[in-house]
């Protein structure tokens, strides 16, 4: 399948939280960061339907974060992004997941990233924060066993595992 293609699975699975034209839009940035960023589409998708399962783009939590990846205000303009805009659905993305590679760098773990994204480092601001990495990796696995049913058979080896990429 050709790369300008390949968040099109994404978008048909997200198609069923938002209109079409914005699922597609939010795959696209999704595949897009994940590639720059060498992460999991599936995983920045579950920290995003985790965050804002409706896929709202102007949505604003009651601690101030923002948008589709729920991202905190003092973030805007820290990273390389096209633009500033947290209420602007590819920036959004571009933050929210340069702030969890950033975390996933500093420790080197997917759960502990996972917790400093939600906030839930030393207090416990977040009622169940603790939960949170188990609520993303639970939403990745279901987008993830959601996208096989897209890879081609090429694509699957002999031994049944899959492409990393997913």
């Amino acid at each position: 399948m050709v790369a300008r293609y390949d968040h099109l699975p994404l978008a048909q699975i997200l198609s069923g939280s938002a209109d079409p034209a914005l699922a597609n839009r939010v795959a696209r940035a999704i595949v897009k960061e994940a590639r720059q960023l060498q992460l999991s589409p599936s995983l920045l998708a579950g920290v995003l339907l985790t965050e804002n399962s409706r896929l709202e783009p102007e949505t604003v939590s009651n601690r101030g974060a923002i948008g589709l990846m729920q991202v905190m205000r003092f973030h805007a303009g820290v990273f390389d992004c096209d633009s500033d805009d947290l209420l602007q659905v590819e920036a959004n993305i571009c933050h929210g997941a340069r702030v969890f590679a950033g975390y996933l760098k500093r420790t080197k773990d997917v759960r502990s990233a996972l917790l400093r994204y939600n906030g839930c480092v030393k207090s416990l601001v977040t009622k169940n924060c603790r939960r949170y990495p188990s609520k993303v990796l639970h939403q990745a696995q279901q987008i993830r066993h959601q996208l096989l049913l897209y890879l081609p058979v090429e694509k699957v080896s002999a031994a049944g595992s899959t492409s990393p990429s997913l």
